[in-house]
């Protein structure tokens, strides 16, 4: 990836000159300057039944802990056609929403691998959803987890949301795959340093995947560089081919100490970025706008979590409105029985 390296190390040199000169401290991390703490609005929130398993899951009749990605298509009238990832699973699941209810559907079986491709991330863009795997060892294995370096594609009807293929459960059917960002990740000046390290020691894992105007986004929980995150980038399209340019690039946005990237998610005049620990530092969840291609993200919010399940992880990030000075997020926790869904108004 061409200057890569040098565009962060100035990036990087620039942010702390900078926070030398102003004696600034940055945001992001206890004792820090953080956004705004918002509480979680009083809607409560219910899945209308357990979110499934499959038949051949010893713990099938138990509702899911481990939900870790979601996205809808933009039909109208909203919501009628959502994705949901477990990392934890061969499969995802559609839901809708109806009202304050969460109404899971089919399940559709992503990988006859052995292992599970640990999806990470549910992102939607022109007529697919799209699915990540983590790309990365687990977080204390030896292991180089093979079957998460994938991500996944559906075809959908872009007004109806109907998936083109029925949805099979018990084996792939109507799922695309490609392995191409492997590569891209490998080959990054930025992180290839970190691609073969496990989670707890910093190695590269996707969380966050969004598409907007051609370009597919994975933003990666780790590794944190000296207060920064990174995003990768590429050509949406050209990732489902065999050998057309992806355009690769990468942004480093400085988030704070130890905070990587868990979700993100399209807005108007952006992305959302959901953000928290690397690992299991104690770093609040926090939600940035960034444009997309600029080198700085603008901080939003901090998330009030006081009332959820103590070690739940805020990993989804679902808009659910937005107007001129506010956006509406759903925002869904792994530990937590059905995702433990909260809204949250967020202002601009």
């Amino acid at each position: 990836m061409p200057n890569s390296s040098t565009r962060a190390s100035h990036r990087l040199l620039t942010a702390a000159f900078v926070c030398i000169l102003l004696g600034a401290t940055t945001p992001a991390g206890r004792g820090e300057h953080l956004p705004p703490k918002i509480a979680p609005e009083a809607t409560t929130w219910k899945p209308a039944s357990i979110f499934k398993k499959d038949s051949k899951d010893e713990f099938k009749k138990q509702p899911r802990m481990n939900l870790s990605g979601a996205a809808c298509v933009p039909t109208t009238p909203k919501f009628t056609s959502c994705l949901i990832a477990n990392d934890e699973k061969k499969y995802a699941q559609f839901f809708s929403i109806e009202g304050n209810v969460l109404v899971p559907r089919k399940l559709i079986r992503l990988s006859d691998d052995d292992n599970d491709p640990d999806a990470e991330g549910v992102a939607y863009g022109k007529g697919f959803f799209y699915v990540t795997g983590s790309h990365g060892r687990s977080r204390h294995g030896d292991e180089k987890n093979r079957s998460s370096y994938v991500v996944f594609r559906i075809a959908v009807d872009p007004q109806t949301g109907a998936p083109k293929t029925e949805p099979n459960a018990k084996k792939v059917d109507g799922v695309e795959s490609s392995s191409r960002l492997r590569d891209v990740i490998k080959n990054d000046d930025d992180v290839e340093a970190y691609v073969n390290e496990p989670l707890a020691e910093g190695g590269v894992n996707i969380e966050g995947i969004a598409v907007r105007k051609g370009r597919m986004y994975f933003g990666l929980r780790g590794p944190s560089l000296k207060r920064h995150a990174f995003v990768v980038s590429v050509d949406a399209d050209a990732l489902f081919t065999k050998d057309d340019d992806l355009e690769p690039d990468t942004t480093s946005l400085e988030l704070g100490k130890n905070t990587g990237i868990r979700d993100l998610a399209v807005v108007s005049d952006g992305l959302l970025i959901l953000a928290g620990p690397t690992r299991e530092e104690d770093v609040p969840y926090t939600v940035w706008l960034w444009d997309g291609s600029s080198e700085t993200a603008k901080p939003l919010a901090t998330l009030d979590l006081s009332k959820v399940k103590e070690g739940a992880k805020a990993e989804i990030l679902l808009p659910l409105d937005e107007d001129a000075t506010s956006i509406r997020v759903l925002v869904m926790f792994d530990g937590v029985e059905n995702g433990g869904a909260k809204s949250f108004k967020i202002k601009r």
